[in-house]
């Protein structure tokens, strides 16, 4: 099963990637229900065939494909596009510009034309247009010239069929919305995963505007990473891809409270867009994994592992695979873990440089170890566990957590659980450090 449609930032080149980190996060748990707020083509849905989701996009014409494609609507939606090849195998440009005319005409389209005969159209024109490119002038008119393609597969009958019985069948839990980002995204619920693949951003303008009438600024990208932001406070887990400009990793990297941790990758890609062949050239693309640093602590618990992280140098760790090295641990997940406990601690910012704090005490075990004792017993929820330790089994732990979940996040158990295991091992920890530094 592949995208049906040809799409601008296909992710087919990255795709490892990302399934890399959603599987470093959800484990072997499945009752996740995966997001995709600017689906596009789906390439990442389509590659992981999620059991539940909610798949979104601002665009029309293509949610509409999506509709009669999971509807029984979607044989007829076969004939027509071998109609529409025949026709255009016999006239490719009379015929491609004749059906791209077709919402010039005032008072017919839409509604002379059921949703069948548009995803049709639709789908027509993105097999037979220039690089598969949707765009749209002022006025709402797809204006994408004829692409050059001696034999185009406009019709995918099998690969329709195989799309229609995953996204109708009964096992399978798949919601379709047309509309803003901000909707889906707020759909979410602790535990569930979000790949956000927005409109790019370019160092010289605002992005690919064209994709839709409105376009997309680099204010709304401010406010896509505010959605964010609240979507991994009750405990979504978020990827983001985007092109690797300055003001993106930026604004991403930049949190003075410490309360989301944004970890950072960046992957060189081929950039095919342009119409000249020469000049598609290597791109750099960033991911971003957001982590929720605020309740209570992140899911990071060896002393040892942290103390190593603030003892590895004066600057702090600089990427990924050098954290790997020093925790002695094989997964991103671990990795952002980690070091969203130093940003809990306060030891390192955004650009994973440490802080003053942590320059003035990281050639010390022993003042490491006695400002963490500190800051966690300022902590209220970790100072009452503390207090109460020899009540403190997991029940009462879980039940302090929701007492001190300043979020009024609605968690569920099984965060609960994995959250009291951590904060069971660190005041453990608490409690072993004052009975060795009071004997």
């Amino acid at each position: 099963m592949k995208p049906f449609v040809k799409w601008a930032g296909g992710k087919r080149q990255i795709l490892n990637d990302i399934n890399g980190f959603i599987d470093d996060f959800v484990g072997e748990d499945k009752n996740y229900t995966y997001l995709e707020p600017f689906l596009g083509g789906g390439a990442v849905f389509f590659n992981r065939k999620p059991n539940k989701a909610i798949i979104n996009d601002l665009n029309e014409d293509l949610i509409n494909a999506y509709r009669v494609i999971k509807s029984d609507q979607y044989l007829n939606l076969v004939s027509l596009l071998q109609e529409h090849k025949e026709k255009y195998t016999n006239n490719p440009d009379e015929y491609y510009y004749d059906i791209r005319s077709l919402d010039r005409k005032t008072g017919e389209w839409p509604y002379a034309y059921n949703a069948t005969e548009r995803a049709a159209r639709m789908i027509f024109l993105n097999k037979t247009c220039y690089n598969g490119l949707y765009r749209v002038n002022n006025s709402g008119q797809f204006n994408t010239p004829i692409g050059r393609y001696r034999n185009p597969l406009i019709c995918d009958e099998e690969n329709i069929t195989e799309i229609h019985n995953y996204l109708s069948s009964p096992l399978n839990k798949i919601s379709i919305m047309c509309g803003s980002y901000e909707k889906c995204i707020r759909k979410a619920k602790d535990g569930d995963v979000i790949y956000i693949d927005p409109p790019y951003d370019y160092e010289d303008d605002d992005g690919f505007t064209k994709y839709q009438m409105s376009g997309f600024t680099f204010d709304d990208f401010k406010n896509l990473k505010n959605e964010c932001d609240k979507a991994i406070n009750k405990g979504a887990f978020v990827i983001i891809s985007n092109n690797a400009t300055e003001k993106v990793i930026k604004l991403f990297e930049e949190d003075p409270k410490y309360k989301i941790y944004y970890g950072l990758t960046r992957i060189n890609t081929l950039r095919t867009i342009n119409s000249n062949g020469s000049e598609r050239r290597t791109g750099k693309e960033v991911i971003f994994c957001g982590v929720n640093n605020n309740i209570p602590l992140p899911q990071a618990n060896d002393m040892n592992k942290i103390i190593s992280m603030i003892m590895s140098g004066e600057n702090g760790i600089s990427n990924p695979e050098e954290a790997k090295r020093v925790l002695n641990v094989d997964t991103t997940r671990q990795v952002a873990y980690y070091m969203s406990a130093l940003l809990f601690f306060k030891y390192i910012t955004h650009d994973k440089k440490f802080t003053e704090l942590a320059k003035s005490i990281y050639q010390d075990r022993k003042k490491i170890e006695y400002d963490i004792f500190n800051q966690l017993f300022k902590n209220d929820l970790f100072r009452t566990v503390y207090e109460n330790f020899d009540a403190a089994d997991l029940e009462y732990i879980s039940q302090q957590i929701k007492i001190h979940n300043t979020q009024n996040n609605t968690l569920s158990d099984s965060t609960i659980k994995r959250r009291s295991s951590t904060v069971k091992k660190w005041v453990e920890w608490m409690v072993q450090y004052n009975k060795k530094n009071n004997e």
